[in-house]
């Protein structure tokens, strides 16, 4: 009864949040969405971490920030916290003028722009994550989180195997939160389940890491292993998250698993095996399925988020 209870109040509480107007961020001579709780560019001293969150297939960005946001109310880290939803658009939405524009999957994989070849969905993730670090603009900032979930938890994970920032940014404190993604790009040719003969292609980036975009050909497969295995990184998958129709059928989806919750469980299980070294854990979230909002909202979703 108090947990329906507090439910019912969160779900009132949010429902009068206001929502911030859409912010927009110059790059490279385009304009990328986000809704965002601070300024990136003001001075703040209270900030200590920010949380970025990616929507997943709807590109719903304002629900994905009203979640965090109602978190970030309830640890009463509001003032602390800057809170950013990032936006990726496609051609056919409503745009700015030089917004940048992505395919269903390019901006999850980090390919690039349709509206500008030379920017990828990552690199403007490392520009973002890059303003974050800045600390003559928040010189308190101690640690940032990037999370995505379903579609944005796929970003979330292929960034956290693709990216330089924290090498780049060596006294930051990063962390990735993966939540209920439909696949994952495996580290080597190795899959849980059998893997069909006419799958040739089943280990190409963005479900392997063979034949890569531009932007994690950057780097050689062995240091990208490297560098991922070492990072802290969450997989966040809601127990009930077993509807099999809705998720990646494509051939080289399969042998990652039947469901989004053996999909993380079998990735999580083969770095114990084939990484035991690695830096990285698995939270299963009890009675929550294919949600956002109840993966985040959940005492172990928003505990991982808020407390220390």
């Amino acid at each position: 009864m108090k947990t329906l209870l507090f439910v019912l109040i969160l779900l009132a509480s949010t429902s009068v949040f206001a929502l911030p107007e859409e912010s927009f961020l110059q790059y490279q001579n385009g304009v990328f969405s986000y809704y965002g709780s601070h300024s990136l560019t003001e001075r703040n001293e209270k900030i200590k971490e920010a949380i970025i969150v990616v929507h997943g297939s709807e590109r719903n960005a304002d629900t994905y920030y009203k979640s965090i946001e109602a978190m970030a109310k309830k640890y009463g880290q509001s003032e602390q916290t800057l809170i950013i939803s990032t936006h990726y658009k496609l051609p056919t939405d409503k745009l700015l003028a030089k917004e940048f524009t992505f395919t269903d999957e390019g901006w999850l994989s980090g390919d690039p722009a349709v509206s500008n070849s030379s920017v990828s969905s990552f690199e403007i993730m490392d520009h973002l994550l890059t303003l974050l670090s800045d600390s003559s603009v928040f010189p308190s900032m101690k640690r940032i989180t990037l999370t995505g979930h379903s579609a944005g938890g796929q970003l979330t994970q292929r960034y956290a195997v693709a990216t330089q920032i924290d090498q780049k940014n060596p006294k930051m404190n990063f962390r990735f939160i993966v939540a209920n993604p439909g696949s994952y790009v495996y580290l080597t040719s190795h899959r849980p389940l059998p893997v069909a003969s006419t799958c040739t292609y089943y280990d190409n980036y963005k479900y392997g890491l063979q034949k890569l975009n531009k932007y994690l050909g950057q780097l050689s497969v062995p240091v990208l292993i490297t560098n991922y295995i070492h990072r802290d990184v969450t997989y966040l998958i809601g127990e009930k998250d077993i509807i099999a129709d809705d998720i990646d059928q494509d051939c080289p989806a399969v042998p990652q698993g039947h469901t989004r919750l053996e999909r993380g469980q079998n990735f999580k299980m083969q770095l114990d095996q084939e990484f035991p070294h690695h830096q990285h854990s698995i939270l299963i979230v009890p009675s929550i399925g294919h949600t956002q909002w109840g993966m985040y909202t959940s005492e172990i979703g928003s505990k991982l988020l808020f407390e220390k």
